[in-house]
């Protein structure tokens, strides 16, 4: 073969590759984005479960937490890198930094997750809520709101619902991060969930939707109102 045959090949082998690189490192698209994720992050003290709602506004994307107590909108960008997410949250009173940085694999979000500048760092994955989650079985339409949900509400997560559905009618128990077990009666009817709080010294209403996977609403419990989601344990 002739040094020049020997360059061409070369270079159109390098070019080849190059193109394919390119190909694989595109930045996630917004459609790709936009929705209800599902996430857990981790840091030194454990895990936590949150729910991150990414929209389109004015051409960029921005979301809403809940599960954590962040002050103002998540900031969400794309590169051929992944996707870079960066909120504030309270703590003591005082904003701390977090910055999340993962790869989306189809419904999927895996990555890092910085608190504070390096003080501390964790990770974090998640997925799309009415996603299926490869390798876990699909939780039959009837099943409606029957099993135990992880809860987070505005103030933190660590509660769970343990529910039972018949017809209509849905029965069971809250349980607080302490422990403390809070008797649930009402119903759930077009994806709608409607909870009375039955408990010996305490009163109120639970209501949320399901959409998708993901039960979404608010709570008004002994005068303690704010917004709650939860998932279903598997």
């Amino acid at each position: 073969m002739g040094t020049r045959q020997f360059i061409l090949r070369a270079f159109v082998a390098s070019s080849v590759v190059a193109c394919a690189t390119a190909a694989s490192a595109q930045a996630p698209s917004t459609q790709d984005l936009v929705g209800t994720w599902n996430l857990t992050l981790t840091s030194p003290q454990g895990s936590r479960p949150t729910t991150l709602a990414i929209k389109e506004d004015a051409g960029q994307l921005v979301g809403a937490m809940t599960g954590l107590p962040t002050i103002g909108d998540v900031k969400v960008a794309t590169s051929d890198a992944g996707v870079r997410m960066s909120f504030a949250v309270d703590y003591q009173g005082q904003p701390v930094d977090i910055v999340m940085v993962g790869k989306l694999t189809g419904t999927e979000l895996k990555g890092t997750v910085d608190y504070a500048n390096g003080a501390a760092t964790g990770d974090f994955t998640g997925a799309k809520a009415g996603a299926a989650t490869p390798g876990a079985a699909a939780t039959p339409a009837a099943a409606g709101v029957t099993g135990t949900w992880n809860v987070t509400r505005d103030g933190g997560g660590g509660y769970s619902f343990k529910l039972a559905q018949e017809g209509t009618a849905v029965s069971g128990v809250a349980k607080t991060p302490k422990g403390v077990e809070i008797p649930l009666k009402g119903t759930f009817e077009n994806n709608a969930l409607d909870l009375a709080v039955t408990g010996d010294s305490i009163s109120g209403k639970v209501k949320a939707t399901l959409e998708g996977v993901v039960l979404k609403g608010s709570y008004d419990i002994g005068g303690d109102t704010g917004s709650w989601s939860a998932t279903r344990k598997p």
